[in-house]
C-alpha cells in the first residue's frame, strides 16, 4: 500500500461564505494496480479532519498501519482509502449542503466522486464515517444511486437525545455575543481553542450552520438566547434532516446497497438510542444490515475500523 496526497480544486466550494479553503488536501492510499479497485471515503467526525487519520498515535493505530495490517492478515485484497479535508470554520462538517457553511455535499457528489471515478476507472464507491461522518455517510448512502455502499459508526440520530441536553450548557455563554457570528469571529481570534466549554458552543453553532441556516445565510439557532423556549419552526428543520425520520422518506433508496451501523452501548452523547430506533427501522422496511452494538462509548473506537473496511470491500468487489 502506498500514501500520495493531491491538491483537489473546487469550483463548488469556491466563494463560500466562511472563506474556508476551496483547494483541498486529500491523502489517498492505494494499494498496487489500484485500477478498478473499490473506493473507500471516510468522513471524519466533528472537530476532525480525515487526514488526521494518519496520525502518528502510539496508543492506537493510524489508517495506513491499519490497512497495510489487514491485509497482510487477508481481511481485505486492498481498497482505495480516501481521505478528504473537509474541515471548516464551523468546527467540522456534517456533509450535507448548507446556505452558511458551502455546498459540500455538491462537492463530495458532483466534484470528487466523478473524479476519483475517472482516475481508477470504477464506480465502487463507499463510504464510512464516524459521529458526524457516520450521519453524513448514512444520510449521502440515502439519497445517492453514486454510493454503492456506506458504514455509519455512531453517527448522529434521534436529535432530541444528541442535541438537546446541551442546549442549556451553551445558552450563558451565547447570550454574551449578538449572534452566532460574532461568537465565532471572536472564538478563532483564541489562543485557547480547546475549552469544553468553548466546543460545546462551537458544537451547537456548526450543527445549526448545516440543519437551519437561512436562505441568505445566516445561523439559526433553535432556541430563543433569552428564555432557552425552543423555536418550534427552526428545531423542525433539525429534525426533518434527522436519520431517523429521513429512513421513512429515504429508506428505500438503501436497498441493494452494503450497509453497515455500529454504535457503543455507552455512547455519551445517547447516539446508541437513534442507532436502535434507525435498526428497528430499517428491518420494518426490509432493508437488509449488519447492525451491532458494543461494550464501548463514543471516543477511541477507530478499532472498529477493521470491520467495517472489510465489509464495505467485500461488498464493493462483489458488484459488476
Amino acid at each position: 500500500m502506498r500514501l500520495n496526497f493531491i491538491t483537489f480544486e473546487s469550483e463548488i466550494l469556491k466563494d463560500n461564505p466562511l472563506q474556508d479553503p476551496y483547494i483541498r488536501r486529500i491523502g489517498i492510499i492505494e494499494p498496487e494496480d489500484p485500477i478498478g479497485k473499490p473506493i473507500i471515503i471516510y468522513l471524519s467526525g466533528f472537530l476532525g479532519s480525515s487526514i488526521s487519520m494518519l496520525n502518528y498515535d502510539p496508543l492506537s493505530e493510524d489508517i495506513l498501519s491499519r490497512v497495510e495490517r489487514l491485509k497482510k492478515e487477508g481481511k481485505i485484497n486492498g481498497s482505495i482509502i480516501v481521505l478528504p479535508d473537509m474541515f471548516t470554520k464551523v468546527g467540522g462538517n456534517q456533509y450535507i449542503n448548507s446556505q452558511a457553511v458551502g455546498f459540500y455535499e455538491d462537492f463530495l457528489i458532483k466534484e470528487l466522486i466523478p473524479y476519483l471515478e475517472e482516475k481508477y476507472k470504477t464506480r465502487k464507491i463507499g463510504l464510512i464515517g464516524k459521529s458526524s461522518g457516520g450521519y453524513g455517510a448514512l444520510v449521502l448512502g440515502m439519497k445517492y444511486d453514486e454510493i454503492k455502499a456506506i458504514a455509519s459508526h455512531s453517527g448522529d440520530a434521534y436529535f432530541e437525545y444528541v442535541y438537546l441536553p446541551m442546549f442549556p450548557k451553551v445558552i450563558p455563554y451565547l447570550r454574551k455575543f449578538s449572534s452566532p457570528e460574532e461568537w465565532l469571529s471572536n472564538f478563532w481570534k483564541k489562543q485557547n481553542k480547546k475549552k469544553k466549554e468553548d466546543l460545546n458552543v462551537l458544537n451547537i453553532i456548526g450543527m445549526s450552520a448545516f440543519y437551519s441556516p437561512s436562505s441568505e445565510g445566516k445561523i439559526l439557532l433553535p432556541f430563543d438566547l433569552d428564555s432557552g423556549e425552543i423555536i418550534e419552526d427552526i428545531w423542525r428543520k433539525w429534525l426533518e434532516k434527522d436519520p431517523v425520520r429521513l429512513i421513512e422518506k429515504l429508506g428505500e433508496n438503501l436497498k441493494n446497497k452494503g450497509v453497515f451501523i455500529d454504535v457503543g452501548i455507552k455512547d455519551e452523547f445517547n447516539i446508541q438510542y437513534g442507532a436502535r430506533i434507525i435498526h428497528n427501522k430499517m428491518k420494518k422496511i426490509g432493508i437488509e444490515h449488519y447492525y451491532e452494538e458494543y461494550e464501548d462509548g463514543h471516543m477511541n473506537t477507530s478499532y472498529r475500523l477493521d470491520i467495517s473496511i472489510s465489509f464495505i470491500e467485500k461488498y464493493l468487489s462483489q458488484l459488476n
